[in-house]
């Protein structure tokens, strides 16, 4: 009994993480999300997405075409709710929350013979994981990839008692394929590393091994094909489309070959380059302030001076790897290389470390931590010094709340004013001023420089998709210069603009002066700096 309430105390706690105030904090919805929930209501409405792309198997979106799958399922809260910031990003809440009770099932795959505290504890640590809480409570396909694979490796694991398991995981790996770019590399690569851990089980139910993987491709065909021909996202992103990078190669390799250097040549060639970029890539994601101390780059990945992983679990993260690493059998097996696969996709592109792109990670660390946490307690109640048992432990709990409640205090209190740029913060407030005194100007011009300030018009005024899907324009997207209807957006130059006339002028404080013009609206970050001037000429 005591188990079960322990179970449900914790499920409860990753609920109530994940859902309170979702609409409210992050402060904004970023571009990303405004773009997944505005094509979810465009689909809902009319079946096609903002470009009038039917039932389309990727979002062109900002010519990124993102994963459809997350759009797609945010139809049904769309739908209910309204388009909202909470219904937007209700799916990632709930598949993150739903990730908590696989996370439950899959460690007792994993670890049969633990004890019952050892499941109640990896739990608890995923269900306070900062990385999956940040990448719940926001509409990031990532999160929804996650889910998808971990229920994958799950099933895959329970098919080796009950062969039926089998199609359940091909179709978990098919949806992670649909959710998110990096399992598109990564599934694939964990499927063939579980097919050959557990050859000796699997080769007895090839039967339905082969149906299983059959139904796979059937699956996932469609969105490999799709990708050879909109691999926009890819090419965006990828370190091996960096045309600075490759002339360096040529340049070099031009030098080498005048002074007949062979040696040079090969090490200057730009398959050897890319290598070591891209391994310089994947071992940026064991960095230790990426980790445990400010997280990567972008300030919507983490809570403000936060890691990805709480710092008190460093000693046991390092202990539990290296205990797993001396005790290795086939499920260990799984958890290094799921741990090793992790950071793959995210190694061939830019922007390094990347906590999105490695959201795999999750929840080999916590299960490092899980098993570092209890050998260690078995270590000094059983062969050190048992007193020292519950100074451990009251040790390890005190450093754990001091950690939590330090995150929770950087994450609801100080990150929503310090980072609200990050989140775009202001477009809803500008649309609003907008639409307010929309009827008195025949243009409106709204500046680019915080990208892609259209779909939050699209968004908060609930823009007719029929409407739209006619009046976007046709053609490559121009990124930095869009227009339907009267809006206009594009970056504002005031010399110019200033002359303009029956013209609404939304820009930032860079580029519209104080007291240029009529002033209708001064919109401010959370941090009280100016985000928008709103100006009427």
């Amino acid at each position: 009994m005591k188990y079960k309430i322990a179970l449900i105390s914790i499920i409860a706690l990753a609920f109530f993480l994940r859902f309170w105030q979702l609409g409210a904090n992050p402060a904004s919805l970023d571009w990303d999300e405004a773009s997944l929930g505005y094509n979810a209501y465009s689909i809902l409405k009319t079946g096609r997405d903002e470009y009038g792309r039917f039932l389309p198997l990727s979002i062109k979106s900002f010519g990124d075409y993102k994963p459809p799958l997350y759009s797609y399922l945010t139809i049904i809260p769309v739908a209910i709710l309204g388009l909202t910031e909470f219904s937007t990003r209700f799916t990632s809440a709930f598949f993150g929350f739903l990730a908590v009770i696989v996370a439950y099932f899959l460690i007792k795959e994993l670890f049969p013979k633990r004890s019952r505290r050892f499941y109640l504890f990896f739990t608890f640590l995923f269900s306070i994981s900062p990385w999956q809480i940040q990448f719940s409570r926001v509409a990031f396909e990532a999160n929804l990839g996650l889910f998808f694979f971990m229920g994958g490796v799950l099933f895959f694991l329970k098919g080796l008692r009950k062969k039926l398991w089998y199609l359940f995981s091909a179709f978990f790996f098919a949806l992670s394929i649909y959710a998110y770019h990096s399992p598109r590399l990564i599934s694939p690569l964990m499927l063939l590393g579980l097919l050959f851990i557990f050859r000796k089980y699997v080769v007895k139910n090839l039967k339905w091994l082969v149906v299983s993987i059959v139904v796979l491709g059937f699956l996932v065909a469609p969105v490999y094909i799709e990708m050879r021909t909109t691999g926009a996202r890819l090419g965006s992103v990828t370190i091996m489309n960096d045309q600075e990078r490759l002339g360096n190669s040529i340049g070099k390799i031009e030098f080498d070959r005048g002074r007949s250097d062979l040696l040079g040549v090969l090490t200057h060639n730009r398959r050897v380059v890319y290598g070591f970029d891209i391994l310089a890539g994947y071992l940026d994601h064991f960095n230790f302030d990426f980790l445990f101390l400010y997280g990567d780059a972008p300030g919507r990945h983490h809570a403000l001076n936060m890691g990805m992983l709480y710092l008190w679990t460093l000693p046991f993260i390092l202990f539990g790897f290296y205990y797993m690493l001396n005790h290795r059998d086939e499920r260990a097996c799984v958890i290094f290389l799921w741990f090793l696969l992790a950071p793959a996709a995210a190694s061939i592109t830019t922007g390094t470390p990347h906590a999105v792109r490695s959201l795999e990670f999750i929840p080999t660390y916590q299960i490092f931590t899980a098993v570092g946490f209890f050998e260690l307690l078995y270590i000094l109640r059983e062969k050190i010094r048992p007193e020292f048992y519950k100074s451990f432990v009251s040790l390890a709990v005190f450093l754990l709340l001091v950690n939590f409640f330090y995150y929770m205090q950087m994450y609801w209190v100080h990150t929503p004013v310090m980072d609200s740029q990050s989140w775009q913060y202001g477009y809803k407030q500008a649309v609003t001023v907008v639409d307010k005194y929309a009827s008195n100007y025949k243009r409106i011009i709204v500046t680019y420089r915080y990208d892609q300030p259209y779909v939050f018009f699209l968004f908060y005024n609930k823009t007719d998709p029929v409407w739209y899907q006619k009046n976007w324009g046709s053609g490559q997207i121009q990124r930095a210069n869009r227009s339907f209807g009267k809006y206009e957006f594009r970056n504002i130059d005031w010399a110019i603009d200033s002359k303009l006339s029956d013209t609404l002028l939304v820009g930032t404080p860079d580029e519209i002066p104080p007291g240029a013009g009529k002033l209708l609206s001064e919109i401010h970050f959370l941090d009280g700096s100016v985000a928008f001037r709103i100006v009427g000429r």
